[in-house]
């Protein structure tokens, strides 16, 4: 979805909300509820979303009841926002014009109405698995105490997997992160409130894109984080490594492919069903009867090693593989380990090209390798244990 369209969708949607809060308003006068219980009411709807202020006074020229002008007024003298003010005396003189009159009392109450502006959130990051889902939590202050915490599991392939509200202490959200969510394998560390904010709606879109429903907290989230901006690099390792610093070094390239030895890498495997048929072509190579040279042999398994990487790594999924990569290295660097969020940052941005045939990427080279052998070795294992319980000991 384009920019604007995104535009005219938010547009939309509060357009329809201005116009149930309005209905609300009417049916409220209907029933003589006074003025200022009907603000308590709005109030309570403009300090969720404050973006709904002016379009809902600017509708309340569709409501020319002296009711109408008392709630303007009610309105008028609890709050000291300027733009709140100048649309509150337009829609007053519009009322006017339509023959409405109203007896002026100015109230000498303290504004209440402009709600205190929630605090900026901090984000936390998770690392990402083998199948791109990853653990990305925001936690916002909120007005009077506590935190609200907006706990997702993001899948770059599917939108977002889960989303949570909960409120907590302080306290609580800080044991909820330590005992709750790290762990060696699969590290969680901090990162601005505004990038994780940015993957949370980057996610939505994709779920969306691809028919999938958004979870049902995701309108509270959406209204809650609608005001939080990212205007940083993407991915977010590019405000602090360079892409200059690593692109072309040689060394740190071909290091790249050790980089599955530490966690989180070393439980990275490629989908064993989409790696299968690759396993059987190299276990027929090595079990086949016909008599080959090795350099033949050589030949026949390099034959199946590239054909396995021009497969499963087209254009489109060896750049889903450079994002992951990119977004590790942002954790690799968060975790003091520089020297190996560079490697991985490395390998990311030679993935922005084709494979060299000569010398593929390391890093996917060695991951398809033991995603390969790894199904091998569980072939091996389970047919072993089947001749094994096939023999017949006779005395």
């Amino acid at each position: 979805m384009g920019k604007r369209g995104k535009v005219h969708e938010l547009d939309a949607k509060r357009k329809e909300r201005v116009t149930e809060i309005l209905r609300e308003v009417e049916a409220a006068q209907v029933q003589k509820v006074r003025p200022k219980e009907i603000l308590k009411r709005v109030s309570s709807y403009l300090e969720q979303d404050p973006s709904l202020t002016i379009p809902f006074i600017e509708g309340l020229a569709g409501v020319p009841t002296p009711q109408t002008a008392q709630l303007l007024l009610e309105m008028s003298s609890k709050t000291k926002e300027k733009g709140t003010i100048k649309a509150i005396k337009r829609t007053l003189y519009r009322l006017r014009q339509k023959g409405v009159q109203w007896k002026e009392r100015p109230s000498q109450e303290k504004p209440v109405l402009r709600p205190p502006k929630p605090g900026e959130p901090q984000g936390y990051l998770g690392a990402m698995d083998s199948t791109g889902s990853r653990i990305v939590v925001i936690a916002r202050p909120r007005p009077l105490g506590g935190v609200r915490g907006y706990f997702s599991i993001l899948n770059d392939l599917e939108g977002i997997q889960r989303l949570e509200l909960s409120d907590f202490t302080k306290k609580g959200f800080k044991k909820f992160i330590e005992s709750s969510l790290c762990s060696a394998e699969f590290p969680v560390v901090e990162a601005p409130g505004g990038y994780c904010v940015y993957l949370l709606k980057e996610a939505s879109e994709l779920s969306q894109n691809l028919g999938n429903p958004l979870p049902q907290g995701f309108k509270d989230a959406d209204r809650g984080l609608q005001d939080v901006k990212w205007d940083g690099p993407v991915p977010l390792i590019y405000l602090y490594i360079k892409e200059e610093e690593v692109k072309d070094r040689v060394r740190l390239l071909k290091e790249s492919g050790n980089l599955h030895r530490i966690p989180p890498f070393s439980f990275w495997f490629l989908d064993p069903v989409e790696v299968r048929k690759y396993a059987d072509a190299i276990t027929e190579a090595e079990e086949s009867r016909i008599v080959l040279t090795p350099q033949q042999k050589d030949a026949r398994l390099s034959s199946i090693y590239m054909q396995a990487l021009q497969e499963l790594f087209p254009e489109k999924q060896r750049l889903r593989w450079k994002r992951r990569l990119e977004e590790m290295a942002y954790i690799l660097w968060k975790l003091g380990k520089e020297e190996e969020a560079k490697k991985a940052l490395c390998a990311a941005v030679d993935l922005s090209t084709p494979f060299n045939p000569i010398e593929p990427n390391p890093f996917i080279w060695n991951l398809l390798i033991k995603s390969i052998y790894s199904l091998m070795e569980s072939y091996y294992e389970k047919r072993k244990k089947e001749q094994d319980t096939s023999v017949i000991v006779t005395p």
